[in-house]
C-alpha cells in the first residue's frame, strides 16, 4: 500500500477537518453501543413486571447480600489462615495454607465485585431513575424516548462524520490532480507521447476516481466501522470480558484471509485499470477520427475492437467482482463461527448456572438470560462493523492500483530541464547552428531519424527545408525549442548550446505554426492571446489584422468573442490558420518556425498567408517548412534538402535545381500534381 500511502499524505493540510470528522464517529460509536444498551433494562422490565427503581433497589439488595456472604467467608478464610501459622511447619499445611489463600483471593475479588456493582447501582437510582416514572409502560416509553433522542443525536454526527469526510476527500483528490497535473506537464514532449494521450487521460480521471473511493472508504468506513466495534466489545468486555475474547479467537485467521485476497485484489485492479485506459484509446481514435471511419464504411471493424477491448476489461472487472465476493462470506463464515462459539459457552452457563467451563473460570458470577441476550447483542453488533469492512479491501486495493498508475507517472523527471541558472536569450544576433545533430526516437533503429546534421543560419535569414515524408524536417525544428535534445551533437545560438541555455527565455524567442493547429475550445480573442500572457484586446486584433484575418473573424457571429469548438472546428481550414498565426504574430518572436502551415487550405487563404508571411518574417530568422515548393522563392533566402535524416544540399532555389537531382525531382513532381 506504499503508493496509497502518498496519496493519503495529500490529507495532511486538511488534518484538523479530519480529526473533527473521528471525534464525531466516536460519539456515533458510543451513541450506538448506548442504543443496544437498552434491550437490557427493557428485557427485565418485561421479566421481573418490576420498574427500573424497583429493579435498582432489587439489584442492590442482591449484590449486598452477595457481598455479605463473600465477607463471611473472607472473615473465615482469615481466621483459618490465623491458624494454620500456629501449626507445624509441615508440607501438608503449606500445601492447605496455599488453598485458602487461593480461595480467600477468591472470594475478595467477588466481594470487591459486588461492592462495586452495589455502589454503581446506588449511583444509577440516585441520579437517573430517581426522575423516571414509575408507572411500567411510562418506563418502556421513556426508554424508547431516549433511544430515538440518541438516534437522532447520533445522526447528526454521522451527517457531520460523512460531510467531512467527503470534504477532506475531494480536497484530497483536487490537490493530488494539481500536482499531478503539474508534475505531468513539465515533462518533456518524447515522455509524453510515450505514455500517449489515452493514457494520461485515464490516470487523471478513473485512475483518481478510484483513489477517491479508496481514500472515501478510509476516512469513512475503516475509521467508523471500527469504532463501532471497539464501542460493542467494551461494552461486552464490561458484562464478561472472559467470553469476549472467546470470540476473538478467530481474529488471525480472518486476518490470512484478507491478507491473502487484497494481494489478489492487487493485482486484478491493476490489470482492469490497463484494460480501461485501452478502451479510452479505442473511443478517441473512434471519435476524433470519425470522417474517416464512415468514409471508409469501418463502423463494423471499429465495433469488433471495441468489443475485444471491452470484453477484456468485463473478464478483469469480473474477477475483481469474485473476488469481491468471496471475501464477503469468507468473514461472515469467520465472524459466525466466533460468535457461535462465544454463545455457546454463553448458553452453557446459563442453562447449567455455573461459572467455570472446566477449568476455565468463564465469569465472576452465573450468567442471567437477559444478560447472554444482551452480550449476544453486543456481539452481533461487533460483528456487523466487521463483516462491512471485509469489502472495504476491494476499494483499498483498487486505490492502492490506481496509485502506482498515477505515481509512476509522476514520478518520472523531465529529460529536459528548465536551466533557472543558465544563461537567458533575448534575441538571435548572428547565427544559428546545428553542429553535428543526430536523433533517433527508437535507439535500437537501425536508421536515425537524424543523422550528423550540421547546418548554419544567419540572424534574420528565411530558410526553406524541404524532402520527402520522414526526411526528419519536423524533427529537426522541434530540436530548436527543445522539444527534444539531440542525442549527439549540439544546436546552437549566437555560440549558446541550448542544452546550458535558460529553457523559457529560449521558447519566448520561438514562434511556431503547424499543420496541426491546437487551437482550444474557447474564444478567438482568448486563442490569440494564449500567444502573450497579459494582451490587450487591441494587441489581438492588430496582430489578427497582420495576419489577414481581422475580416473573416469579425464575420463570424460574436466576432472575437465567438467560441472556436473543439479543436477550432467552428472555424474553416484557412480560419484557423491565420487564427494560428495571428497567434505567433502577436508573440513577435524572434525566431519563427512555419511546419507545412498552409498544406490543407483553399488558395485564397494561402494567399493571405503567404502575403502576412512575407511582411512578419523580415527581421526574423524563420524556418520553413513546406511541399508546395512554388511558394519557397517567393519567401526563402535558402533552401535545405533533407533525405533520410541528412542534408544532401544547401542553396537558393535556383542553384538546388540546377545542381541537385532530388529537389528537381521533388520540385517537377510537385508542378506536376499541381497541374493535374
Amino acid at each position: 500500500m506504499r503508493n496509497f500511502r502518498r496519496s493519503v499524505w495529500f490529507s495532511w493540510p486538511y488534518r484538523r477537518r479530519l480529526a473533527t470528522s473521528i471525534l464525531c464517529a466516536m460519539v456515533v460509536a458510543v451513541l450506538w453501543s448506548v442504543n443496544l444498551g437498552a434491550l437490557f433494562p427493557v428485557l427485565k422490565l418485561l421479566k421481573t413486571q418490576q420498574n427500573l427503581q424497583q429493579w435498582v433497589e432489587t439489584e442492590i439488595a442482591e449484590h449486598e447480600k452477595q457481598r455479605d456472604l463473600h465477607a463471611t467467608e473472607v472473615t473465615k478464610l482469615n481466621l483459618a489462615l490465623v491458624d494454620q501459622k500456629t501449626k507445624p511447619d509441615t508440607p501438608e499445611r503449606e500445601k492447605t495454607t496455599r488453598y485458602y489463600s487461593a480461595d480467600l483471593a477468591r472470594e475478595t475479588d467477588s466481594q470487591d465485585y459486588h461492592a462495586s456493582w452495589a455502589s454503581r447501582y446506588r449511583w444509577l437510582g440516585a441520579k437517573v431513575f430517581q426522575h423516571l416514572p414509575t408507572d411500567l409502560f411510562q418506563t418502556f416509553m421513556w426508554i424508547i424516548g431516549a433511544v430515538l433522542t440518541c438516534v437522532m443525536i447520533k445522526g447528526v454526527f454521522e451527517f457531520l462524520h460523512e460531510s467531512l469526510v467527503g470534504r477532506v476527500t475531494h480536497r484530497t483528490l483536487f490537490d493530488l490532480r494539481n500536482s499531478f497535473f503539474r508534475r505531468v506537464v513539465r515533462q518533456d514532449v518524447r515522455q509524453l507521447q510515450a505514455a500517449g494521450t489515452n493514457d494520461l487521460m485515464a490516470r487523471f480521471t478513473n485512475d483518481t476516481e478510484q483513489v477517491g473511493a479508496g481514500l472515501k472508504v478510509l476516512y469513512g468506513r475503516v475509521i467508523a466501522e471500527p469504532l463501532k466495534a471497539v464501542a460493542c466489545f467494551v461494552a461486552a468486555c464490561f458484562i464478561c470480558w472472559q467470553l469476549t475474547l472467546a470470540f476473538v479467537v478467530v481474529v488471525p485467521l480472518a486476518l490470512y484471509v484478507l491478507a491473502r485476497v487484497s494481494k489478489a485484489m492487487r493485482k486484478a485492479a491493476k490489470k482492469a485499470l490497463q484494460r480501461m485506459s485501452a478502451m479510452y484509446k479505442i473511443l478517441n481514435e473512434t471519435f476524433s477520427g470519425i470522417r474517416a471511419v464512415k468514409g471508409f464504411t469501418r463502423e463494423s471493424h471499429e465495433r469488433r475492437r471495441f468489443r475485444a477491448a471491452n470484453y477484456e476489461f468485463y473478464r478483469k472487472a469480473l474477477r475483481l467482482v469474485n473476488i469481491d465476493a468471496f471475501t464477503n462470506p469468507a468473514i461472515e463464515v469467520l465472524v459466525v463461527l466466533s460468535v457461535g462459539f462465544a454463545l455457546a459457552a454463553g448458553v452453557y452457563l446459563v442453562l447449567s448456572g455455573n461459572t467455570h467451563i472446566g477449568i476455565f473460570r468463564m465469569c465472576s458470577q452465573p450468567l442471567s438470560f437477559e444478560t447472554l441476550l444482551q452480550f449476544y447483542v453486543f456481539l452481533a453488533a461487533i460483528a456487523d462493523p466487521v463483516r462491512k469492512l471485509s469489502s472495504v479491501y476491494t476499494k483499498l486495493q483498487g486505490a492502492e492500483a490506481a496509485s502506482a498508475r498515477i505515481f509512476e507517472m509522476y514520478d518520472r523527471e523531465p529529460t529536459i530541464r528548465g536551466n533557472a541558472d543558465g544563461r537567458r536569450l533575448k534575441e538571435v544576433k548572428k547565427q544559428i547552428e546545428f553542429r553535428h545533430v543526430c536523433f533517433a526516437y527508437n535507439p535500437t533503429a537501425e536508421q536515425p531519424t537524424l543523422d550528423n546534421v550540421s547546418l548554419t543560419v544567419k540572424a534574420g535569414e528565411t530558410v526553406a527545408v524541404v524532402g520527402g515524408n520522414g526526411c526528419g524536417k519536423t524533427t529537426l525544428l522541434a530540436l530548436l525549442p527543445r522539444f527534444f535534445d539531440p542525442d549527439s551533437g549540439a544546436v546552437l545560438i549566437d555560440g549558446v548550446n541550448l542544452r546550458t541555455a535558460h529553457l523559457r527565455s529560449l521558447r519566448k524567442l520561438i514562434g511556431v505554426v503547424t499543420q496541426d493547429t491546437q487551437l482550444f475550445d474557447d474564444t478567438v480573442f482568448a486563442n490569440i492571446a494564449y500567444g502573450k500572457r497579459g494582451a490587450t484586446r487591441e494587441e489581438v486584433i492588430e496582430a489578427a489584422t497582420k495576419a489577414r484575418a481581422h475580416d473573416c473573424i469579425e464575420k463570424k457571429e460574436g466576432g472575437y468573442d465567438a467560441l472556436m469548438g473543439t479543436a477550432g472546428n467552428n472555424f474553416s481550414g484557412g480560419e484557423r490558420q491565420k487564427i494560428a498565426l495571428a497567434r505567433a504574430i502577436l508573440r513577435n518572436p524572434q525566431i519563427l518556425v512555419l511546419d507545412e502551415f498552409t498544406s490543407a487550405i483553399d488558395q485564397q487563404s494561402e494567399a493571405d498567408i503567404h502575403a502576412a508571411i512575407k511582411e512578419f518574417v523580415k527581421g526574423r530568422t524563420t524556418f520553413l517548412i513546406t511541399h508546395k515548393l512554388h511558394t519557397v522563392p517567393e519567401i526563402a533566402d535558402r533552401v535545405v534538402m533533407m533525405e533520410a535524416g541528412q542534408v544532401l544540399d544547401i542553396g537558393t532555389h535556383p542553384e538546388l535545381l540546377a545542381r541537385c537531382e532530388p529537389y528537381r525531382r521533388l520540385f517537377e513532381s510537385v508542378q506536376l500534381w499541381k497541374a493535374a
